[in-house]
């Protein structure tokens, strides 16, 4: 995160994501709180109407269901932001064109 500040980069992080680690990595926890503290984080609450539905058009399309992933891609696409993952096929399942940046 500290390159974030040195190169002027944002990171969006869908609640979703977050939900996700306690969930699934709870061991995590901490670098989690960390992570939605940094100034150079914004968390997305949800996902409005419009939004939504350009997600699950997206997942029908891909005949996937990873609403995560889904909320992600299209963040990118919307922002031309790349990915931030450890794990880019969940992403490139969506979209194989997505920029992806290794975590």
């Amino acid at each position: 995160m500290g390159a974030a500040r040195v190169r002027g980069l944002t990171y969006f992080l869908p609640s979703l994501a977050i939900t996700e680690v306690q969930v699934l990595r709870p061991e995590n926890s901490g670098l989690l709180d960390d992570l939605m503290n940094h100034p150079h984080v914004i968390v997305g609450r949800r996902l409005d109407g419009n939004d939504a539905t350009a997600v699950e058009q997206m997942l029908e399309a891909t005949n996937t269901f990873d609403v995560l992933a889904g909320w992600v891609v299209h963040a990118c696409r919307q922002r031309g932001w790349p990915a931030l993952t450890t794990d880019p096929a969940r992403l490139r399942r969506l979209d194989p064109t997505v920029p992806i940046d290794l975590l």
